[in-house]
């Protein structure tokens, strides 16, 4: 488990070294997103960018490219977008043997379309017959798993327990089985209003607080479910609501990030970006970084940096995962190592 070295700035030792190779699992509903990267009207320019969707893939893509072995685990349709989905995981050095490809079933697509008045991007899903919507999702594999004594983190978002009961009950034997074993687990609530109301929101979070080591949420998911965005405030009730984890980890945007531990708030200024193309998927590389500091000895403060710099990056591109950068690049960027372009 997590042990603390002395205060919240220093690194922590998530494992011995021996065990420094073991893989981290993330699991959740993946997608298939067309994305309209013009600013004009769709009937005006109808062109689309394919590429992979999904909070969670997108956060075991991002740990790829930083080196950290990593295993995703969910399910497709027998379809071109499920084949194009493992191809492209396959490719990103992400392990897939946990990815059942469900036959009669369709993969869940999202449409994004930029708005040109604000940062956020408009966002239909038609998910309603995918493999994990309908239920046909089982976990049994990935539970056995996490017995063999081969993964060192657990992480997920709480967009995977809305999309239907048996994806909940599914989440849950995960992360039970995972928390009783040991494996350090990271949640985001990663709340999506068009899925559930500021009720169903937070009963999402009660039901899984207690099995959560490291807690991720934005400050506006802060403020729709608690009416509050103080980090030490916010560790404080989620303690009283069960939380009992090493500490959270509030994202505020522009604002840059903080971390909350016990109390010891540890802040982590905004990367600045020259021009901004796109935030889906910005969190979830924040999230990946910041475990990927943390499973190679950083302190807290340098982990939130390299998750900083994650997100960073994701705006600077549409699709929800193509702007991460590898490991060298983000330790060039912390070295203060300008890269050579001619």
């Amino acid at each position: 488990m997590l042990k603390e070295k002395g205060a919240g700035m220093q690194a922590i030792e998530v494992f011995g070294a021996q065990e420094k190779r073991k893989r981290v699992l993330t699991f959740g509903e993946p997608l298939v997103v067309c994305s309209h990267g013009s600013l004009e009207r769709l009937s005006l320019d109808r062109r689309f960018l394919l590429d992979l969707a999904g909070a969670e893939l997108n956060t075991a893509i991002a740990l790829g490219r930083m080196g950290v072995p990593v295993t995703f685990a969910g399910a497709v349709g027998d379809d071109l977008f499920g084949e194009f989905i493992l191809r492209e995981l396959r490719a990103e050095m992400v392990e897939v043997k946990h990815v059942d490809v469900v036959p009669t079933r369709q993969t869940g697509v999202l449409f994004k379309k930029r708005n040109p008045l604000q940062k956020d991007p408009v966002v239909l899903s038609y998910r309603t017959l995918s493999p994990m919507a309908v239920g046909d999702w089982r976990a049994d594999a990935c539970v056995n798993d996490l017995l063999t004594d081969c993964y060192q983190w657990v992480h997920t978002t709480g967009i995977l327990r809305m999309v239907s009961a048996k994806a909940r009950q599914e989440t849950d034997r995960i992360l039970g089985m995972a928390h009783e074993n040991g494996i350090p687990i990271s949640f985001d609530i990663n709340v999506r209003r068009k899925m559930g109301d500021h009720e169903a929101w937070l009963q999402n979070l009660r039901e899984v607080i207690g099995y959560v080591d490291w807690l991720f949420l934005g400050d506006e998911e802060a403020d729709f479910l608690f009416q509050m965005v103080n980090p030490q405030k916010l560790e404080l009730l989620l303690r009283e609501l069960g939380f009992q984890g090493h500490g959270i980890v509030v994202k505020k945007g522009a604002q840059g990030s903080t971390a909350c531990l016990q109390g010891e708030e540890i802040d982590c200024p905004i990367i600045p970006v020259d021009q901004v193309v796109d935030t889906v998927g910005a969190g979830d590389g924040f999230n990946a970084g910041f475990i990927a500091g943390l499973l190679r000895g950083d302190s807290v403060d340098a982990a939130l940096k390299r998750g900083s710099i994650l997100g960073a990056y994701a705006v600077t591109s549409l699709g929800d995962a193509s702007g991460y950068p590898d490991a060298e690049t983000v330790d060039r960027y912390l070295a203060g190592e300008s890269e050579v372009t001619r």
